[in-house]
């Protein structure tokens, strides 16, 4: 078996950026400067809106809205913490420059919004993009006949053992499946391969489904070898399955979005260069520092597609935090950069919500809230509130405090009078 361990790095810090202030309700109940917090929940400026931030920030549990449900994607954001914060930032468009799997652009296109995500992994723009489809009932039947022709093709070509000619990338990871089910993906593969159609994205988006479900991976964020008894056609079985749910959640998502919304925008980009401009909301959520490899946790799917994933500037990925101090203070300069950009992205009025945690290295936490704010400030962007919640962590049985923080950009005249008042 080879190893593709994705493992944490360890190091040290020091001293890095500190929270802001933050008093406890439960120890003075008198309002200072505008800050409140309730038992582990905190407040700092806008009390209303901070508030149903922090309602944000405690969802929870199973959720299946429309096409919420289909395919996993590390670290998402709960989707009713994406209505939630879309209800209390209210406007008529929607920027997400880490858009991941697609979570916010769903629940935008259901409260009417015109949308646009980006992400730098191109596995998140596919998965995004057949989340927030919106098919015609024609369009629907095509879908379910490509699917079960694809099914067909693949049973058939199996079952007479028919050779398919592979990429190199793939062949490479055939050690992380079984035979039977690495055999079935093949072939499923190469029927979806051939097909000339523009719902083509969403069938790969069906099998990408799969693919490390049914590899010898733990799960999408865990490279852990796991042996699960699959019988022959059992994947065969989950492809014609998961189109057949998928389709289904295609119809509810257009059933419940608006007349007339307008279909996601949904590019391959980097956050420093978002694909998108003139947005009056932009809600997102940036890597935390140290977190994830977001594109290493894709290399079966990276595979699969033959995709070309250059990771070397992925921001806040947990490889390159081997040397701490210098990670974080990468981390720091690229959020001063992806800021900047959003700031210019966002029209004047315009609020912008992060949200974002706390890292964690070599048993020191990396804090996120001061830096942020600081970011957004130099990028022309006013505070409005800051909101958390502090989460126990098991893993590390450490405590660790994730945040809401939401932004506006000035209108004209606010900056005019600004400037008048300087001169004078």
């Amino acid at each position: 078996m080879a190893n593709n361990n994705i493992g944490g790095a360890s190091g040290d810090i020091n001293d890095l950026a500190g929270l802001p202030k933050r008093v406890n309700l439960g120890q003075n109940k008198k309002r200072l400067s505008g800050q409140v917090s309730a038992g582990h929940a905190h407040i700092e400026g806008d009390m209303a809106l901070g508030k149903r931030c922090i309602t944000a920030l405690r969802s929870s549990g199973e959720f299946s809205r429309a096409t919420q449900g289909f395919h996993a994607y590390p670290a998402r954001l709960h989707p009713e913490a994406a209505r939630l914060l879309l209800e209390a930032l209210p406007g008529e468009s929607l920027g997400d420059p880490f858009c991941g799997g697609g979570t916010l652009l769903v629940e935008g296109l259901i409260a009417g919004r015109r949308v646009y995500g980006s992400d730098l992994n191109p596995i998140a723009t596919l998965v995004s993009t057949a989340r927030t489809a919106l098919l015609s009932s024609a369009q629907l039947d095509l879908l379910a006949e490509t699917c079960k022709s694809v099914a067909e093709t693949a049973k058939k070509t199996c079952a007479e053992k028919k050779p398919i000619h592979l990429h190199a990338a793939i062949l490479k990871y055939k050690s992380w499946y079984k035979t039977n089910c690495f055999d079935e993906l093949t072939h499923l593969f190469a029927a979806i391969r051939s097909l000339d159609s523009e719902i083509k994205p969403l069938v790969q988006a069906i099998f990408s489904s799969l693919v490390v479900k049914y590899s010898l991976r733990a799960s999408d964020t865990s490279n852990k070898v796991v042996y699960i008894p699959r019988k022959n056609g059992a994947v065969l079985r989950a492809f014609s399955d998961k189109a057949k749910e998928y389709i289904d959640q295609l119809a509810q998502l257009q059933a419940i979005v608006p007349p007339g919304t307008e279909s996601a925008k949904i590019s391959l980009a980097d956050a420093r260069h978002p694909g998108f401009d003139a947005v009056d909301t932009i809600i997102t959520s940036p890597p935390y520092p140290g977190t994830y490899d977001y594109l290493l946790l894709q290399q079966l799917r990276q595979a699969w597609f033959d995709l070309d994933m250059r990771n070397e500037d992925e921001i806040g990925s947990r490889r390159s935090f081997k040397q701490t101090r210098a990670a974080y203070e990468k981390w720091l300069k690229d959020t001063d950069q992806w800021m900047a950009a959003c700031a210019k992205a966002l029209v004047h009025g315009g609020k912008m919500a992060v949200v974002v945690g706390e890292g964690m290295q070599g048993g020191r936490l990396l804090r996120v809230a001061k830096p942020t704010i600081a970011a957004a400030q130099k990028a022309g962007l006013s505070f409005v509130t800051s909101a958390s919640v502090d989460r126990f962590d098991p893993a590390t049985r450490m405590k660790k405090i994730e945040y809401i923080l939401v932004f506006e950009k000035p209108d004209k005249k606010s900056i005019d009078k600004r400037e008048t008042a300087s001169k004078d």
